[in-house]
């Protein structure tokens, strides 16, 4: 015998949630307000001991590729090495990356993130160890080959490394991802800077193999660090994800070409500000400095840009302030022709300060956008997107940074250094054009990944029966329909 039908009647009414915890993406809504008291209560300490060990393990690897700057070009050139040949051994462990990020990406879940991650922290720091006995070789194709070799498996190692932690990340702060990402860059920046002055003092100190075995010796030491720190994801579906899916979302596109331009600007600089700087007979030291300026300013406050963006959820706004402030400091640095203006130290310093902030806020929120899209366009908020997502994101970063010094040392040598710069400015531009049209278009259909849910209110009866409970929707009026097309929610 069933028992009496009770009618409930709640009123519901959708709040302006973070866009991750939205229902369409499978999340109910007590996950919601579970998340919601989780981030009120802050970080629990297993995630900030996470975060420590990947973002000093991320540094040290940082470190281990900028050591090469300071010597590594002249001992190549003593045992026969070309200069087209030294500039291909650095251009190529981009390249590589390139190549092989997405397939990390799409077989992560498959593999296990920190399983991935620990097997490429070992191979790169193995091949960091091998690089300082290459001097041993004879001088001439023994010496070249094998630093190509060298080159090519430890950039497999550390895209590995690099695809895994930042899915890694992402799947432990999933509503955090862009403040956790920037913290991630700031390590990295923290590593860039520091690399070139460990590789120089160990070099006078203990010659070529020192810098190699001291820093490769680090990054092995990680190893068990990261074994009894990092959480395990056995408990995680296995399910490869689509990079197919992901590159047939339009407003992907765009956000992947401002990730590549960021370290191709980097680039760009690292490869002829030097010899731009000459007219000015500043000092090595000075040099030196004035690189520290902007990437000092940007491992400073990638934090917040991290902040605002989850908070927020304003990435595509700050993806477009980012690229206009690196347009105006391409302009100043140059300076290009079409101000008119003479060079002077002071526009080249402001122009790195301003270069600074435009890098945080044009590469920072950038991660999280791409996620975001993914999850608006119906894929799973799980490790297999956070992997093809971290992949996508290392593949293109890692593009920039081959095509920055290599195309730029072909710009500044036809076209001069002043009209590189200009052509630099048009291109952060025209990102900044894609991807405002991206985001009109996007809010024209309704599927801005950053704009927020309307609030609606709504009656939901619910019918309990026995033990079963159905919710029953009410029959819109003829006056919600109209505010809906006035609003533009029944427009695409």
């Amino acid at each position: 015998m069933h028992s009496p039908e009770k009618v409930v009647i709640n009123s519901a009414s959708e709040e302006n949630e973070p866009l991750l915890n939205q229902l369409g993406n499978g999340h109910s809504t007590t996950q919601s307000s579970s998340v919601t008291q989780e981030e009120k209560s802050g970080f629990t300490r297993k995630q900030l001991i996470t975060l420590l060990s990947l973002g000093v393990t991320s540094a040290i690897q940082s470190s281990s590729f900028a050591i090469l700057t300071p010597f590594f070009p002249v001992e190549a050139a003593k045992k026969g090495a070309t200069q087209w040949q030294i500039g291909l051994m650095f251009g190529i462990y981009a390249l590589i990356s390139f190549v092989i990020s997405p397939l990390f990406g799409k077989i992560l879940p498959r593999v296990g993130g920190k399983f991935m991650f620990l097997s490429g922290l070992w191979v790169s720091a193995g091949c960091i160890m091998l690089f300082g006995v290459l001097d041993r070789l004879e001088p001439g194709r023994q010496f070249v080959n094998f630093c190509f070799l060298m080159r090519c498996v430890g950039a497999v190692g550390s895209a590995a490394c690099g695809t895994a932690s930042f899915a890694l990340i992402s799947n432990c702060f999933p509503n955090n991802i862009a403040q956790m990402i920037a913290w991630m860059e700031t390590f990295s920046a923290i590593g860039i800077i520091a690399g070139p002055t460990i590789g120089g003092l160990f070099y006078q100190i203990g010659g070529y193999e020192l810098p190699f075995f001291a820093l490769g010796g680090a990054c092995l030491l990680c190893v068990p660090i990261n074994i009894l720190i990092l959480p395990s994801q056995s408990g995680q579906s296995r399910e490869m994800g689509s990079i197919r899916k992901l590159l047939v979302i339009p407003s992907v596109w765009p956000i992947c070409f401002a990730i590549m331009m960021v370290p191709a600007g980097l680039g760009f600089f690292d490869a002829t500000m030097a010899l731009h700087l000459q007219q000015f007979n500043v000092s090595p030291l000075t040099i030196g400095l004035m690189f520290l300026l902007a990437a000092g300013i940007y491992g400073v406050f990638s934090p917040l840009w991290g902040y605002l963006a989850d908070k927020k959820k304003y990435t595509r706004l700050m993806i477009q302030i980012g690229f206009i402030l690196m347009a105006v400091s391409y302009l100043l640095i140059g300076p290009s022709p079409l101000l008119q203006i003479k060079s002077s130290l002071e526009n080249i310093y402001i122009g790195l300060v301003t270069f600074g902030f435009g890098l945080g806020n044009g590469l920072v929120p950038t991660f999280q956008d791409i996620m975001i899209s993914a999850r608006k366009r119906g894929m799973d908020d799980s490790m297999a997107t956070h992997s093809v997502t971290s992949g996508l994101f290392n593949s293109f970063f890692a593009l920039g940074n081959f095509f920055g010094p290599t195309l730029g040392g072909v710009m500044v040598q036809s076209i001069g250094f002043e009209w590189s710069v200009t052509i630099l400015a048009a291109a952060c531009i025209m990102v900044t054009i894609l991807v405002l049209i991206t985001d009109l278009v996007e809010n024209r259909c309704g599927r801005s990944p950053q704009r927020p849910p309307r609030k609606k209110s709504h009656v939901v009866y619910t019918i309990v029966e026995g033990e079963n409970e159905t919710l029953v929707p009410p029959y819109p009026s003829v006056q919600d329909i109209s505010t809906q097309i006035s609003q533009g929610d029944i427009n695409c």
